[in-house]
């Protein structure tokens, strides 16, 4: 796992001010992907969870089945914990960075990275999620870093199949990879 004082080289403000400067961005992404997919699944998981943000979109859209978050940042875990009181589905926060992820193979139905997968090393990242997951993966890449999108897909093509949504208001490029 990667140290505590590393974690905050990976954001650029305090838990607390996180939910308000990036909650409508975040939301954004949430509804296109959930739009698509629907909210049919029994366990979801959130690689760089942060805040807790999924989460509460997931409550407030009627998800009735387990998440679970995980960060590299016990502050942003404590903090998505104190601020996921109210929702009325189970939530689960781990400390874990994405290279290292404490589940057993095959534990999620769909996993998910939002806007995180330019913070990791692709291969490890990737080969990681698969590891995971059973049958869906949801991966984000910032459209400012237009540098890793070739990488990024030619790892993922060798997984699955690719479904790119796109949505004018998004910041990201957003793929959906069904495993084979």
């Amino acid at each position: 796992m990667l140290c505590h004082g590393l974690s905050k080289l990976f954001y650029d403000v305090p838990a607390e001010g996180y939910r308000e400067l990036y909650q409508d961005e975040q939301f954004v992404k949430y509804r296109v992907v959930f739009n698509y997919l629907g909210l049919g699944f029994s366990r979801v998981l959130d690689i760089g969870c942060s805040v807790g943000l999924l989460a509460r979109y997931l409550g407030d859209a009627g998800f009735d089945g387990v998440y679970v978050g995980v960060d590299i940042d016990h502050d942003r875990i404590k903090y998505a914990k104190k601020n996921s009181s109210h929702v009325e589905h189970d939530v689960e926060y781990v400390v874990a960075d994405g290279h290292h992820l404490p589940f057993r193979d095959e534990s999620f139905q769909i996993s998910t990275s939002f806007t995180v997968i330019h913070l990791l090393d692709i291969d490890k990242a990737v080969e990681e999620v698969v590891r995971i997951s059973q049958q869906l993966i949801v991966v984000t890449l910032l459209k400012k870093r237009e540098d890793l999108r070739e990488n990024l897909i030619e790892k993922i093509q060798k997984i699955g199949k690719i479904i790119e949504l796109e949505d004018v208001q998004s910041k990201d490029y957003c793929f959906i990879i069904i495993l084979d």
